[in-house]
């Protein structure tokens, strides 16, 4: 989905979650459902028994009078339900489907059920009719059992996590509309050999229009909040949640409902672009993160036309942050191998440069355009805005997958421990694509929280993370919060390129951090220091949560996996494909660690030419008669000498007329025991690096090969 700059990689890399639920009592939507749902219930009663009463008379009139009454009913029972909700701040309207919609739904489902009964039944005969009767209103009995057992499970979701409350209710309707058809003699029960199976469609039906939102599109449409947003969930400084991007421009989001099975699963992507902390990051001029969300049209009729949503954009989508516009990797709806293609889906987008963790409004000191403008780093309140929403439109989903790419890496991985507590009986997930966790110590204790205000938030009922936030590290958050949400069965995973690199990489922003903003062409000077520390964290999470924490550390250096078509083929370095990975994830079978590491990191490109032209490569050799185009993200390698003196190369072979490919050169960086917040900065001479040595680097080679002393 559109990935911005992509930066964050983190900045925040550090630990910190956010806060659990203030909400005491079932969320007013939960509530709204459960009212809905009851009063389908009583309209399924009460048309069944209005159908079983003219199985023996044949009265139309009444029959119909009985229906239209019921109808009547279940919509006042939808809008008392609907206006408690709205008047404690919670919309439950679009949650479901109309009333009107849901009556029709219930009036035609019960007179199919009547229909089958009686395709085998003469009415005109006396025990016929009767056993028609007997039939409807036992179905009667258990279509309102069945409603009213979800309707109590809904409105105690918390309490009934596991549904076994549910399960029991369910059982013992089946298990009285069995007896009772049973009493009733063969012949009778006979004819009712559907009638039950056609009960239970009934009741997933309702419950499937009242959970999951049927009369949102499928297809990606944009929302604008209000300035100010009541949330009883929101845990913070303020008494609303105030939406807005860095700079003060409107911010929205995007949803699509799903179709199918799978509409109620429920896929929350944090989207990336980068991150800032100063005056020099946080700069226009600078460009480190992305400080809007585009609400101009693309593509179509009125292409940049100003634009709130798709419909003023004929021939195009709303904004070119659109996820629509990504149809590649998980982006694509299209690809069977896509195990999302047919989910819900709310994309959170991104423009407050804090990585969907900050909840400050902050002023930087300097001169302009380097300082003297403040930043309204107000990240997370976006992301609990699109929360908000998607709990009222997705009720219960069976499954949540959280995820997100760079800077969405941290939102995904913050926001999806909260999520738990929103959806209690929904299975999890949770991935972060690209959001390492590699900062400096400076950048931790000096910027995080005076800039982003992030310890407020910190889920302080894990043990372990009710801690200064200057103390936790990545592997902190993902290993503590994977072990405590071990007993239900979520699972937590990271994937990274093992040199994730280029603009806006991981690091690219870590060596920002090290080396500062001076040195931010140069990726490369960090990439030793950034790939060490990474491994390490993982290595640490894993520690800390053995069962159900894995990472996938890919080849090569490309940043971010989730929109590219690397999830469905790359198997390079000895890993599985990722998508395979996510779906042994999912699937809570075996689940492995993926690790390039001690196979073959290198670089990865396509074969241009010769037999294997198009193949995903690492190196020539892979090519014959052609060569591996790296594509990766790689310092600039130029001629020295020859007819292509000065140009761009990959391998000697570029630069004919005797030339050779010239490699970036060697330069020192201070060994990770260096004091003084030297370690991993670029040196001289150990001079430069107290406590440690000055080591020699050159990591990228010719061939697409990385290496590091």
């Amino acid at each position: 989905m559109s990935m911005k700059p992509l930066a964050a990689a983190l900045c925040a890399a550090l630990g910190l979650v956010i806060a659990t639920s203030a909400h005491a009592g079932p969320y007013p939507v939960q509530t709204c459902v459960s009212a809905k749902m009851k009063s389908a219930a009583t309209k399924c009663k009460a048309d069944l028994k209005a159908w079983s009463k003219w199985e023996t008379d044949q009265d139309s009139t009444a029959r119909d009078a009985a229906l239209a009454a019921s109808a009547t009913k279940l919509g006042t029972g939808w809008t008392k339900a609907e206006t408690k909700s709205s008047a404690k701040g919670s919309d439950c309207v679009e949650t479901t489907a109309t009333s009107g919609d849901e009556s029709t739904a219930v009036q035609s489902a019960v007179a199919a059920i009547a229909a089958d009964l009686n395709t085998g039944l003469t009415l005109g005969n006396t025990d016929d009719g009767k056993c028609g009767a007997a039939v409807l209103k036992a179905a009667s009995s258990k279509c309102n059992s069945l409603l009213k057992a979800q309707s109590t499970h809904m409105k105690k979701l918390l309490k009934d996590a596991s549904g076994a409350g549910l399960t029991a209710a369910l059982t013992k309707a089946t298990s009285k509309f069995t007896a009772k058809v049973a009493g009733l003699g063969a012949t009778c029960a006979a004819h009712a050999v559907n009638t039950e199976g056609l009960i239970d469609s009934l009741s997933d039906s309702v419950v499937t229009d009242t959970t999951t939102a049927p009369t949102i599109a499928t297809t990606w449409e944009t929302v604008v909040p209000p300035a100010l947003v009541e949330y009883s969930n929101y845990t913070g400084l303020f008494p609303q949640l105030r939406p807005l991007c860095s700079r003060g421009t409107p911010y929205m989001y995007f949803v699509k409902r799903g179709s199918g099975a799978d509409a109620n699963k429920l896929l929350m992507y944090y989207q990336g672009g980068g991150a800032c902390w100063d005056g020099t990051t946080c700069s226009t001029a600078t460009g480190a993160f992305d400080d809007n969300v585009d609400q101009k049209c693309a593509g179509g009729s009125n292409d940049n036309g100003a634009c709130q949503s798709n419909s003023a954009c004929p021939g195009g989508v709303c904004s070119h942050d659109n996820p629509a516009l990504t149809t590649t990797g998980f982006g694509d709806l299209i690809n069977t191998n896509n195990p999302f293609r047919n989910w819900s889906a709310v994309f959170v987008s991104y423009c407050t440069g804090d990585i969907h963790w900050g909840d400050n409004d902050s002023t930087y000191a300097g001169s302009p355009p380097f300082g003297g403008y403040g930043i309204k780093h107000r990240g997370y309140e976006n992301a609990k805005v699109a929360e908000k929403w998607a709990r009222e439109h997705f009720v219960n989903p069976s499954e949540v997958f959280v995820t997100g790419s760079s800077a969405g890496a941290y939102g995904a991985i913050l926001h999806g421990i909260v999520l738990h507590d929103v959806y209690p009986a929904s299975k999890f997930n949770v991935v972060g694509d690209a959001g390492n966790g590699v900062v400096t110590p400076t950048f931790l204790g000096t910027q995080f929280e005076p800039d982003w205000h992030v310890q407020q938030h910190l889920p302080t009922n894990i043990p372990g993370l009710n801690a200064d936030i200057t103390t936790l590290s990545i592997a902190d958050l993902y290993g503590k919060s994977a072990a405590f949400f071990n007993a239900r069965g979520s699972r937590f995973g990271q994937y990274t390129a093992a040199w994730d690199g280029g603009g806006g990489s991981q690091t690219f922003f870590y060596n920002v951090m090290v080396n500062s903003v001076v040195d931010n062409g140069a990726f490369w000077h960090s990439s030793c220091g950034w790939n060490s520390q990474m491994q390490t964290y993982a290595a640490d999470a894993v520690t800390e949560a053995p069962t159900n924490y894995r990472y996938f550390i890919m080849p090569g250096s490309r940043h971010t996996i989730y929109g590219s078509n690397r999830v469905y083929n790359e198997t390079h370095g000895g890993v599985q494909t990722f998508v395979s990975w996510v779906n042994d994830m999912r699937s809570g079978g075996t689940w492995n660690n993926a690790d390039c590491t001690g196979v073959d990191c290198s670089l990865l490109g396509s074969c241009n030419g010769g037999s294997n032209a198009g193949a995903s490569c690492q190196h020539d050799s892979e090519c014959p008669a052609g060569v591996c185009n790296i594509v990766d993200a790689k310092p600039p390698f130029t001629c020295n000498g020859g007819t292509n003196n000065g140009g761009s190369c990959q391998r000697d072979a570029d630069c004919p007329g005797g030339g050779v490919c010239q490699i970036e050169a060697s330069f020192g960086v201070c060994s990770a025991d260096s004091t003084g917040n030297k370690a991993y900065v670029r040196c001289s001479t150990a001079g430069d690096c107290p406590g440690g040595t000055c080591d020699i680097q050159q990591p990228f080679k010719l061939d697409g090969v990385v290496s590091c002393p």
